[in-house]
């Protein structure tokens, strides 16, 4: 396989714009295969930190026996919709979306391994973070997976969230336009700083304001890693559960102990069709008891 870098991606490190661009792979699988010179810019073998430069030609071969290693397992999920392309789910909370450092098993990808029973190969477009629920898209073949990754890389694909956030949003509608990067501090989390790079955007639409919290309708137009639970933190107003981004765990004398964070809504342009697709999950029980209205 091979790719022309175009200017957006330049100064981006080789394993992680791999990553970017193929994201049904880990960053360890492409290190891995950077490891094994598989890999190439401009027909050279490089090392995993080359930063790439505008009009570089990168070219290699997926390891498919590294790909089989993902083994699978008999996990319940919840399907909103499948046909011969892809499979959405309505993920829960607490369940990891694909294998990576820290969680080789249990995951969302391996119980779509087991449940394909080899009929497929569940294709990974976007991503939820652990304690998020609501809808997520898998592909189920190749064509498929390049489609929805270009819609999301051309911002066609609609997401909408709903969160429960700190305090009172004065404004009942706001557009958050702020870079987010690896934050200085703890290399785990993402923040607003001066040495982010990727601009971030994110709309919200107040839904109704409690006593010690606001309810949000949220659209993301860009998809950084945890954009809405660090652009809600920026502006002072995290997410209710959400302890890594400052978010309270107790609100009206109720106890929660992950964000409240729902992926309500995805809207795309669907892979063999061509027509457009909306897809939407309930509320989880533990979101359901916050925002009744």
């Amino acid at each position: 396989m091979q790719t022309k870098i175009y200017e957006k991606f330049k100064r981006e490190r080789i394993d992680s714009y791999l990553t970017s661009i193929h994201s049904d792979y880990s960053r360890s699988y492409f290190q891995k295969l950077i490891d094994k010179q598989k890999v190439f810019v401009n027909d050279k073998v490089v090392m995993s930190s080359y930063m790439l430069k505008y009009g570089d030609v990168v070219a290699f071969e997926f390891d498919e026996k590294a790909k089989s290693q993902i083994q699978p397992e008999k996990i319940q999920f919840d399907i909103i919709h499948e046909d011969d392309d892809i499979i959405v789910i309505n993920k829960r909370s607490g369940i990891v979306v694909h294998p990576s450092c820290g969680h080789a098993s249990g995951t969302l990808l391996n119980a779509l391994v087991a449940y394909s029973n080899g009929t497929y190969n569940p294709y990974l477009v976007h991503r939820l973070d652990k304690d998020t629920s609501g809808v997520i898209v898998f592909a189920k073949n190749e064509k498929a997976k390049i489609s929805i990754s270009k819609q999301f890389q051309k911002r066609a694909i609609k997401k909408i969230y709903y969160a429960a956030v700190k305090g009172t949003l004065i404004e009942s509608r706001g557009r958050i336009e702020a870079p987010i990067g690896r934050s200085q501090q703890n290399r785990k989390l993402m923040s607003v700083n001066p040495f982010a790079k990727k601009m971030a955007i994110t709309e919200f639409d107040v839904i109704a304001r409690k006593t010690e919290y606001t309810l949000l309708k949220i659209r993301i137009i860009t998809g950084r890693t945890h954009q809405i639970r660090s652009h809600m933190k920026y502006i002072n107003h995290p997410i209710i559960g959400d302890r890594q981004y400052g978010g309270p765990e107790t609100i009206c004398e109720n106890h929660y102990n992950r964000q409240m964070l729902h992926s309500h809504n995805i809207t795309l342009t669907h892979p063999k069709t061509s027509k457009t697709v909306s897809f939407s999950a309930e509320l989880p029980d533990d979101m359901k008891e916050i925002f009744k209205i």
